[in-house]
């Protein structure tokens, strides 16, 4: 099953509210999931609306993930319990939206070595997650892949911390990974290596963003449009069809919709150079298994 999305309400929405976002995901723009941002700050949502974002995506077979604000550090003990509130804010309206995961950007190395920061960043988030597990809520916390030399979060970390605690998933930012590689994902193998390494992690479904990315010395410098990036988008659909993967796939692109719905094209353009059918559904792989 393949899931295409994008990170916030469509710029060519005229409603701004998250409501109005996710009936025009699914009417107007033909996708099938969708990412709540709360990343500049804590969102304010109704009961009537979270009520509303939960039975119509669950209607309508549209996937929700919430994103945390951007700034959160599970490295940093002065930082943490402030970080934990913005989390659990967000994960309380995610769970009553019915959200699959709630993203979180794990912290920074600051003093700290690599080593000690993930001990860190593991003792808490277990913390987190029991305080989860208190409170009953249902959904997920997914750490994110991040792109900066100086920040936790290159992809090997965010497996260890999420073979480290339960209930606990990898978001996988491509973009992130291209940048602090220095540009290395180019060929279906370097996308192989990805789901190889995730394995471990004996995942039922992957979460990735997918953007255009400008980098240099192995820092991502800001986002791009897909087609302005140098991380080609046709090997990572190969990789998907030939191995059936379960893949959520959510544009972070600066054209946000423009570019979830260009994702959409590629995937059908590859089934249909599968089947030789003039006509492609990207959310049915039957004919090409």
């Amino acid at each position: 099953m393949i899931r295409i999305g994008q990170a916030g309400i469509p710029l060519s929405c005229k409603g701004r509210t998250n409501k109005d976002g996710l009936v025009y995901t699914k009417e107007i723009l033909d996708l099938n999931s969708m990412e709540v941002q709360f990343v500049r700050g804590l969102y304010v949502m109704e009961d009537e609306e979270a009520q509303f974002m939960k039975e119509y995506s669950q209607e309508n077979d549209v996937e929700l993930h919430v994103h945390a604000p951007y700034y959160i550090n599970l490295a940093d003990d002065e930082e943490v319990e402030f970080s934990f509130e913005k989390i659990l804010f967000s994960a309380r309206l995610a769970d009553k939206m019915g959200a699959k995961t709630v993203i979180v950007h794990p912290g920074y190395y600051g003093d700290k070595s690599e080593r000690k920061t993930l001990k860190k960043i593991v003792k808490n988030t277990k913390k987190l997650s029991s305080i989860f597990r208190k409170e009953k809520i249902k959904t997920k916390i997914g750490l994110e892949t991040m792109g900066k030399q100086k920040v936790f979060g290159d992809l090997d970390e965010i497996i260890e911390v999420c073979s480290s605690v339960k209930g606990v998933v990898p978001i996988v930012d491509l973009g992130h990974v291209h940048a602090r590689c220095n540009g290395c994902l180019k060929k279906q193998e370097d996308f192989k290596e990805i789901f190889e390494k995730l394995k471990t992690l004996k995942l039922e479904y992957y979460i990735m963003h997918v953007t255009g990315v400008l980098y240099e010395n192995g820092n991502e410098q800001y986002h791009l449009p897909i087609k302005k990036g140098d991380m080609p988008l046709a090997p990572l659909i190969e990789v998907i069809l030939d191995n059936n993967y379960n893949v959520t796939l959510i544009s972070e692109s600066p054209l946000l919709e423009h570019d979830a719905v260009y994702m959409r094209l590629q995937v059908e353009k590859a089934i249909m150079k599968r089947t030789g059918k003039e006509e492609a559904d990207y959310r049915d792989l039957l004919e090409i298994l």
